[in-house]
């Protein structure tokens, strides 16, 4: 597999700065947007210190409020971002044209699975696939449940920027747990030399052996007795000392 060439392009708006000798940022409100020869694909979407606000979806040519009801308080026409898609794919086309350009080096990504919420058997929870470290942003993803695929029941963010221009992606499974079932997130990716596996099974807690048993029991029986001999040992001296008064005194 071949990575597709691909132009980013990041704007930044200062929102808010303190008033001191150095300044530094508040809060960062940035849109982040890029297209890639292979598919062809492409995103567009803003963030807001760290979390998205909204993508474009490049399909319906929508757009898609990761928060929902802020739709409510402000609004966005996708044709811009669909505008600026396509500015960059005119860009592309020609860097390949002027120049003799190699595609960039596809990274492996950082693969977890977890539990969104400490988990209780028999409760609803929700698995989380994060992959992090993505570059160039082509990536798929499959869950399955006991080696079987699964169709249903999962939703994924966009890619989401990073400060080293790599991407992040949060992968979202409902499930329910069983002490039986075993889950598996599978990823394939060009970074990668065969799709890669994390898995989720229950992990019960592991039972406290006899032996084990038998070893904290003795060490509580010998602290016992070093303080049993520890404790008469103070009375004699007491009585001693006691004894030793009485005699000076007379």
């Amino acid at each position: 597999m071949r990575s597709g060439e691909m132009i980013s392009v990041c704007a930044l708006l200062v929102l808010g700065l303190k008033a001191s000798d150095a300044v530094t940022v508040d809060y960062i409100d940035y849109g982040a947007m890029f297209y890639q020869t292979y598919g062809p694909s492409g995103e567009y979407l803003m963030d807001y210190n760290g979390n998205e606000l909204f993508h474009v979806d490049l399909e319906s040519k929508s757009v898609v409020w990761t928060l929902p009801g802020l739709e409510k308080y402000t609004s966005f026409d996708p044709q811009g971002g669909l505008q600026q898609i396509n500015v960059a794919k005119y860009n592309v086309d020609g860097y390949k044209k002027s120049r003799n350009s190699t595609p960039a080096t596809s990274i492996p990504p950082l693969i977890s699975l977890y539990a969104a919420k400490p988990v209780v058997l028999g409760e609803p929870n929700i698995l989380i696939c994060c992959v992090n470290n993505i570059f160039p942003p082509v990536m798929s993803t499959t869950w399955f449940k006991n080696g079987q695929k699964i169709s249903d029941g999962f939703s994924e963010t966009s890619y989401l920027p990073a400060q080293d221009h790599s991407f992040s992606r949060l992968h979202y499974l409902a499930f329910l747990p069983n002490e039986h079932d075993i889950y598996t997130c599978e990823v394939e990716h060009w970074g990668l030399e065969k799709p890669t596996r994390r898995i989720w099974e229950h992990e019960a807690p592991t039972p406290i052996s006899e032996a084990y048993q038998n070893v904290i029991c003795a060490l509580g029986l010998a602290v016992g007795i070093i303080g049993i001999i520890a404790g008469v040992m103070l009375i004699i001296k007491g009585m001693k000392q006691s004894a030793a008064q009485g005699r000076s005194q007379r």
